[in-house]
């Protein structure tokens, strides 16, 4: 979305500002706050922006951003490596909403997904136009072989920041791991409240099978603007 243009104020009202701040100076009188605002910010309008959890800057919004949970929580069992990569989507819910994608990441994977399909509609989805920012999201992401033309791998996100940066942020960690020969079990669960389509957050988890793997990781993003 293209930046809205800042608003300066007239040079003249600045001017008059700054000489009725002096009278008053001069006078023995306290200067309002409104004209020292008006000096120091040099007559712009703009408000302070936001730092989010990710160093970006914001100029509105209250998500906070990933909650970490420490490691990932896979058994033994979930850990198993295999020659080849995989990809499981799970069932529909009694809602028909996509209820997790776990997956064993390899390196011939990257690169390898899809788009989303546009005729696709996970449940909640309304418009990825303001104000509803809406994004059919990836479960396992496209990056990482995840399919855009699999409903059961779709859910409703916010495009900014829950797509991204935040998961954005996770699915690189996993595919510089595997660019560099790792092999990583990964899964994402949406979690729901009630009958609502739209997640209310995810659940991202990744493990690399390497013992020197940097990658372990279990973390929740809240799906919020």
């Amino acid at each position: 979305m293209a930046k809205k243009n800042k608003q300066q104020k007239h040079p003249a009202a600045i001017l008059i500002g700054i000489l009725v701040a002096l009278g008053l100076t001069f006078a023995g009188i306290q200067v309002p706050d409104f004209l020292q605002d008006l000096i120091h910010s040099n007559g712009s309008s703009e408000q302070p922006e936001k730092k989010t959890s990710q160093g970006k800057t914001s100029q509105s919004g209250d998500n906070p951003g990933p909650v970490e949970h420490g490691e990932a929580t896979f058994s033994k069992e979930e850990l198993k490596d295999n020659k080849k990569g995989w990809i499981h989507y799970g069932d529909y819910d009694d809602y028909d909403r996509p209820t997790a994608a776990n997956a064993l990441i390899k390196p011939d994977m990257i690169g390898t997904g899809s788009s989303a399909l546009q005729e696709i509609k996970p449940p909640g989805f309304i418009s990825g136009l303001d104000p509803h920012n809406h994004s059919r999201g990836h479960l396992i992401g496209k990056q990482l072989g995840g399919s855009g033309e699999e409903p059961k791998n779709l859910v409703t996100l916010y495009q900014n920041p829950v797509n991204t940066p935040f998961m954005t942020k996770y699915e690189n960690m996993v595919r510089k791991a595997a660019d560099n020969g790792e092999t990583i079990r990964y899964r994402v669960i949406p979690i729901y409240e009630g009958d609502i389509g739209m997640p209310t957050a995810v659940q991202m988890e990744g493990k690399g099978l390497s013992p020197s793997s940097s990658i372990n990781f279990n973390v929740t993003i809240e799906n919020k603007k």
